[in-house]
């Protein structure tokens, strides 16, 4: 299944949300490091879902990204959110948001989510979250890569 098949397979609004490249992520798409031979689409999930029931008042992530891998393609979840350490709770909260929607609501984004590395933490600003802290701990403990100034989608 392509990214934009499994974004068309998702329930209403979802389902019209795909965006060709990282179009979907507007002034964002400059902290991606993209070869555009490799992405395939992107989801602005956060946009989507602000005025949907019942995730309107929910913790929602931002970005659903396609990219071609292995020779198959592969969607990674990418949040943009200021990185400090109460950024870290709330970025968290929408981590689990995200698994939780993808396990229960979007299963054919979940079935072509990459295994190694799916959720990506990039910081909007600086980042403020020294390692050693309890902070950096519950963030390695979540599996979440970052936050990172920019992503390449070189990487794993």
């Amino acid at each position: 299944m392509t990214f934009q098949e499994a974004v068309q397979a998702a329930p209403a609004p979802v389902n019209e949300a795909y965006q060709p490249g990282l179009q979907a992520l507007g002034s964002n798409s400059a902290k991606i490091q993209d070869d555009c031979r490799r992405t395939t689409g992107s989801l602005f999930l956060d946009k989507t879902l602000e005025n949907s029931q019942p995730y309107a008042n929910q913790p929602r992530w931002d970005y659903g990204i396609g990219v071609r891998r292995r020779n198959r393609e592969e969607a990674f979840w990418v949040e943009v959110h200021p990185a400090n350490t109460h950024g870290v709770t709330e970025v968290l909260r929408k981590l689990d948001w995200l698994k939780n929607f993808l396990n229960h609501v979007a299963p054919s984004l979940r079935g072509i989510t990459r295994s190694e590395q799916p959720y990506v933490w990039i910081a909007s600003g600086g980042i403020h979250i020294q390692k050693n802290t309890p902070q950096s701990r519950r963030l390695a403990a979540s599996g979440l890569l970052g936050p990172l100034k920019h992503y390449s989608l070189g990487e794993p």
